[in-house]
């Protein structure tokens, strides 16, 4: 789903914490990484999703552009993913699909469902399946942000082609042009700061939530209920994570409360599914794909597999990518999921 402003671009994860830059090209039936960077991103240039440092910002996606590995950044195109907890997706169901008047009929459902006034936002849809009309897919995001993103890359003197939902860059990245996955699923990407949970239906996102988690709590749970320093508390998250063999389980017993709220909400979502889509009566979600920097916690998957009752797996972002071979541009590849989402659009056009 995405929010066409109109080249071929590279892929930008804009986030809080992070700027990551992807640049695929087509090789035979699957897409090769040509260019990728990443810079840190200061505190207080992007709050709540809103840039609002915009010069410093520009300055960011600059340097960003000048110091990627690889081939060198010549295209002033960019597609870019908007900030996740702004921005709303779902697949809603129209009761008079074959009406003359469509576009009315989806506005006034969307009404029902969408969080903000429809008149200060940007409404994207499509049809899920060309067959059947009733099922439509919704984008919505607050102008207000989707103007903040437009002015800020173009002060970098960038154009932005698409500016696009993060949970389905995500999709992209995540499933395999070649074999989808037919049964539904759920993609947890869990991030520094935060969170989000995707429900997937082949071929579309159905929601994403919102979850009040990041890696960057646990680690700042083990600085507090250890004594450590910054340094030495990321060390042991890394290190012993949810392993109850490490450090005598002592980092694992502290991070199961916080971990076993997530495991309710995984549940919360699984449940939300079976009820509200039609397909969920008679089929259940029975895997949860893991993705995002904070998937690497050690035993995180084992963890939610026995407290969600549901298979998890290690996502695996250069599924429709050609081998990497020894040339690693990229040091952590789940962080780059998003951003390599974001550069496939333009290879699977």
């Amino acid at each position: 789903m995405i929010l066409n402003l109109g080249q071929k671009s590279f892929g930008l994860d804009i986030s809080e914490r992070a700027l990551r830059l992807i640049q695929l090209k087509k090789n035979k039936d699957r897409a090769e990484i040509i260019s990728s960077g990443e810079i840190e991103v200061p505190q207080d240039v992007i709050k709540n999703g809103k840039i609002v440092k915009i010069d410093e910002f520009s300055y960011l996606i600059k340097n960003l552009i000048k110091t990627s590995a690889g081939q060198k950044i010549t295209s002033k195109y960019v597609t870019a993913c908007l900030p996740e907890p702004n921005t709303f997706i779902k697949l809603i169901t129209l009761t008079h699909p074959n009406s003359k008047d469509i576009i009315s009929e989806i506005v006034n459902e969307c009404k029902k469902h969408i969080p903000y006034a429809l008149e200060n936002t940007y409404l994207d849809w499509q049809f899920v399946d060309e067959k059947d009309k009733s099922k439509i897919l919704i984008a919505v995001c607050p102008k207000e942000i989707v103007s903040n993103y437009q002015e800020s890359l173009n002060k970098a003197y960038l154009t932005p082609k698409a500016l696009e939902i993060e949970a389905a860059a995500i999709c992209r990245c995540l499933i395999s042009w070649h074999k989808p996955k037919t049964e539904p699923l759920l993609i947890l990407d869990l991030g520094a700061v935060r969170t989000s949970l995707i429900a997937y239906q082949h071929p579309a996102a159905l929601f994403s939530l919102s979850i009040s988690f990041s890696s960057d709590n646990l680690t700042k749970i083990l600085k507090e209920k250890l004594k450590l320093s910054d340094e030495e508390s990321l060390k042991a998250k890394k290190l012993c994570g949810l392993d109850p063999r490490k450090a005598e389980g002592s980092v694992r017993k502290i991070l199961e409360p916080l971990i076993d709220k997530l495991a309710t909400q995984i549940r919360e979502a699984k449940y939300f599914y079976h009820e509200h889509f039609s397909r969920g009566k008679d089929l259940d979600i029975n895997l949860l794909m893991l993705t995002g920097g904070g998937s690497g916690l050690p035993f995180l998957a084992d963890y939610l597999k026995n407290k969600c009752d549901m298979e998890v797996n290690i996502a695996n972002p250069l599924i429709n990518l050609t081998e990497i071979k020894g040339k690693k541009f990229i040091d952590n590849i789940q962080s780059f999921t998003t951003a390599i989402g974001l550069a496939l659009r333009v290879i699977q056009k």
